[in-house]
């Protein structure tokens, strides 16, 4: 072959090889940089990320500054995969597989996961356990509607109906539990088993650096501190003590906590107002109006559904339609406020049902009831608006959603709050 078509296809593959987007196998997203770090691998520990780019290049990044770490394309779900119960520990991490019954100790549940441990069972003590639900085919939580009773443990049959007294044992069939008196024990097969609750008072989340890792099965970790990640696995312990271990490609997300920054929805507001759109009368349902009208989400949007900005999804977050405003007393000197805002890709689905459009709604921030950040007139399916407010100084901050004015609307036209499905995602207190 002549050299002049050798050096043409080398210099052709070459040209190839530079448009090609730079291979990412995950996504780093920190407080300093405008975009996530890209790379096909990464090591971590409480200090330090090295991310690894296709190139061989390394980039390091202060550990305690990492918002999330995300997995590209997000992997699906393992096809087949066993998984009718999920269990909750008294950490808050939620667990999903298959019960095998007892585990090789006293009180001890041992379960097969399908992403966790591989070849190995977990084994969790009954003293960490909270809660173990029945999961149907979607994925939801089959028991929503199934109430906790203060101050015992109780076992609900698919049928709805319940029995009280103390977890005795799990066996291989099923789950017993004792009643009080002469009652005797009861025994639910895991067939017929909807809900079971332990009568375990929940733990405080954990201090300092710490991680909620989201799984491909709909599992949540929650990982105290002493997580790490290296040769392409996860390993750590989650806040009640349970020692997990996965491969990162069954991972969806791993969010930071407890380094340079907190989340907002994480603390509980000190007063929220809300002005509906029309007079709702006063009277024993107020409020469930009110929470229909204006709703107020912790981590959700308005409906209740998983936040979407622009097909992106966000695991944190405040959902709410005008007219709200949200008062948070700042719980430590914080340097900054940043979030990403927008309308609700919930909106835009066909048959939303609620009317054509993408809803409009103007953004505003406080800090000790003076306005410090105004947005335009933000629209469904606009990329997410970036927010950072200074709050050196303040002790209270207000995130207000109003109606558009109608000076801003288009021709005039007055707001209609019906598609105003607003989110302040992932927002920050930055220390």
């Amino acid at each position: 072959m002549p050299r002049g078509i050798d050096a043409f296809r080398s210099a052709l593959l070459a040209a190839v090889l530079m448009a090609a987007p730079a291979r990412a196998d995950v996504l780093v997203t920190t407080l300093d940089r405008p975009e996530p770090v890209r790379g096909i691998s990464l090591t971590l520990d409480a200090r330090t990320t090295v991310v690894h780019s296709a190139q061989g290049e390394e980039t390091r990044v202060d550990t305690e500054r990492i918002i999330e770490i995300a997995t590209v394309p997000a992997p699906p779900a393992s096809p087949g995969a066993t998984r009718p119960f999920e269990i909750e520990l008294a950490c808050g991490s939620r667990v999903r597989g298959k019960l095998l019954g007892p585990g090789s100790g006293v009180e001890l549940l041992s379960m097969a996961s399908p992403v966790l441990q591989e070849a190995e069972d977990l084994a969790i003590p009954f003293d960490i356990l909270r809660a173990v639900h029945r999961v149907d085919e979607t994925g939801v939580t089959g028991a929503s509607r199934i109430l906790r009773v203060p101050g015992q443990d109780s076992a609900y049959y698919l049928t709805g109906s319940r029995v009280e007294g103390t977890l005795a044992r799990f066996t291989p069939t099923g789950v017993e539990i004792a009643r009080e008196g002469d009652l005797g024990r009861a025994a639910l097969p895991y067939d017929q088993l909807a809900a079971l609750f332990i009568d375990n008072e929940p733990l405080p989340p954990p201090a300092g650096l710490h991680a909620t890792a989201r799984l491909v099965d709909g599992s949540v970790l929650i990982l105290a501190k002493g997580f790490k990640v290296m040769g392409g696995q996860l390993r750590g312990e989650t806040a009640s003590g349970l020692s997990v271990r996965l491969n990162m490609s069954r991972l969806e997300s791993l969010g930071l906590q407890g380094g340079a920054f907190a989340h907002l929805s994480d603390f509980a507001p000190k007063e929220v107002v809300r002005e509906p759109f029309f007079p709702v009368p006063d009277g024993p349902a107020r409020e469930a109006v009110l929470d229909f009208v204006c709703p107020v989400r912790m981590d959700r949007s308005p409906d209740d559904r998983p936040i979407t900005l622009r097909g992106q999804r966000y695991h944190k977050g405040v959902g709410v339609r005008p007219t709200t405003e949200i008062t948070w007393e700042l719980p430590h000197p914080c340097s900054a406020f940043e979030a990403l805002v927008g309308i609700d890709d919930e909106v835009l689905g066909t048959g939303y049902g609620r009317g054509a459009g993408t809803g409009s709604v103007v953004f505003v921030v406080k800090v000790d009831g003076k306005e410090a950040w105004r947005s335009k007139r933000v629209e469904g399916g606009q990329p997410p608006v970036p927010v950072r407010v200074s709050l050196e100084g303040g002790k209270t901050l207000t995130l207000a959603v109003r109606l558009v004015p109608s000076e801003l609307m288009p021709k005039g036209i007055p707001d209609s709050p019906e598609l105003d499905n607003a989110v302040w995602a992932r927002p920050l207190l930055v220390r």
